[in-house]
This record gives structure tokens, sequence and C-alpha cells, in this order.
């Protein structure tokens, strides 16, 4: 019995990063060279492909990653990878996203010095634009407004997800959120960790509009299902995080009159995702 104990204390544990995709070949790249440098060698990267119609199958089989076909939002797909997962340890990740060359190092010591089975990982937005510096000025914020006991793990103990039956597939949206208060609430601890994932905003007004269209959809659907939707905190948040932009120092005014513009128009494409979603109660038939 100590000779296994030893063993397993001895042993580099696998991290298996799951990657939901869906024409992402423009981003990608530059997420799987950040999961390629890391200074933690024992992983396998498993991308999930909405049958993309762009080269994201070609860059990720160029990585060498796991590629995955499957139809389904960002949850089904990460429970697909989850499935296909041959690690001990997984983290979600998304394609516009890039990690420090120390995160899989520093969450898989997180999990075992602190002896937690999910790990919080500070995340900075980026924007190489005007709207994406302006959308990328309202996400840093919300981190500020949020504080550290807000954020959601990225990184989980694999065994701990599986217990828990993984992500709501019903959800598409706030599926992170839900999973993490039902783990919570099933005593799994959590940490942060030192090293950050850079998250890339995108500098296009269309591409904003479709996405939270497609959020607001995802909400009247939380909302017919009778699933608890943190609407009140969702609010609370977001007041805090308008304090935030219009006090936050080094931001020029453009940025925070072209910030406050955006904001407007993601309200009002969540407002009319939510009041055009296909089969509502009084929008049938029009």
């Amino acid at each position: 019995m100590l000779l296994e104990q030893r063993e397993q204390r001895g042993r580099t544990p696998t991290v298996s990063v799951i990657i939901p995709t869906s024409n992402s070949g423009r981003t990608l790249a530059r997420c799987l060279q950040s999961i390629r440098d890391q200074a933690y060698s024992a992983m396998e990267v498993v991308v999930v492909d909405k049958y993309s119609t762009d080269a994201t199958r070609r860059i990720a089989e160029e990585f060498g990653a796991t590629v995955i076909l499957h139809r389904g939002n960002q949850a089904a797909a990460r429970n697909v990878g989850l499935a296909h997962a041959r690690g001990e340890y997984v983290l979600f990740l998304d394609s516009d996203q890039q990690l420090d060359v120390q995160v899989l190092e520093a969450c898989v010591g997180t999990c075992r010095t602190r002896g937690v089975a999910a790990v919080k990982i500070p995340e900075c937005f980026v924007g190489q634009g005007f709207w994406s510096r302006c959308s990328a000025l309202w996400k840093n914020s919300v981190v500020d407004a949020w504080g550290p006991r807000g954020g959601i793990p990225r990184f989980y103990k694999r065994d701990a997800l599986l217990q828990s039956a993984a992500f709501n597939e019903a959800l598409g949206v706030w599926e992170d959120r839900e999973l993490h208060q039902r783990l919570t609430s099933h005593g799994v601890q959590d940490a942060w960790c030192r090293s950050r994932v850079f998250h890339y905003e995108v500098d296009s007004l269309p591409k904003v509009i479709r996405k939270y269209v497609a959020y607001g959809g995802a909400i009247a659907a939380v909302k017919e299902g009778g699933t608890r939707a943190p609407y009140a905190a969702t609010m609370r948040l977001t007041l805090a995080t308008l304090r935030h932009v219009v006090t936050k120092p080094r931001s020029t005014v453009g940025t925070v009159l072209g910030c406050l513009v955006l904001v407007g128009v993601k309200g009002l494409s969540v407002a009319l995702g939510f009041l055009l979603r296909p089969g509502r109660s009084g929008l049938q038939g029009m």
C-alpha cells in the first residue's frame, strides 16, 4: 500500500484540454500553440467540432489534436469531450483563448497542494480593434467587480465531473455556473491559481449581435424549462461593472463611451433573441 502511494505521488498525471469549436479557424492556431508551449507536457487535446466549414479541423489535426465531430450546444460539446478524455484532470478552453505557459503546471499543483478538485484561472480580456477593446474593458471590469470570490473553474479533476453528470445540456447559457453551483453543493472545493488565460475579443458588431441574440434565445429556454436562473445576481454584477467602467483609470473617453454603447447593443440583442425564440407561447404563428 505504501509503495502504491509513493508511485501515485511520483507519477505525472495527464491533463485533457477540451475545446469546442465552430468555424474557429481564425483563432484556433493561437490557442493550440499556447497549449503546445506549456511547461507541463503530460497532456492531450480534444477538439469537439460542430462540423466547421472553414479550416478549423485541418488546423486542429496539424497540431495533433483528437477531433470529434458533434452537433450540439457548448454544454453538449464539453460533455462529449469529457467522455473521450483520458486524463485525470480536464481543462475546458475556448478557441479564442490563450494560456500562460505555466497554466497547466499551476492548476495541477494547486489541486495537489491545496487538496481541491477544481481550479479558477484568472482571465484577462484583450482587444485588438476599437470594438474589441471596448468589449475587453467591460469584461475586465466584470472581473474587477466580481472580485476574488467570483469566477468559475475551468480546470477540474475528471472524477469530480463524472460523479456529478457534468454539464446540463438543456442549458444554452450559464451552464458553467450551474455546474459550479452543483459541485459546490456536493462539497467539491476550488481554489485560484496564479497563471492566467487571455481571452481575445471579437472586433465585429454583427458577430456580437448574432452571439447575443443567440444568448437571448437560450435565456428564454432556461426560463421556459423552469430552471432557476441567476437574474438578480446578473443585474447586481452589471450595475457594479458599470461603476468600474466609468471609474477605471487609464481608459480613454472614447473607449468608455464605446463600451457603454456596446453594452446597450448587447442588451437589445439579448432582448430580441428572448422575444423571437421559436415556439415561445404568445409568439407561435406570428
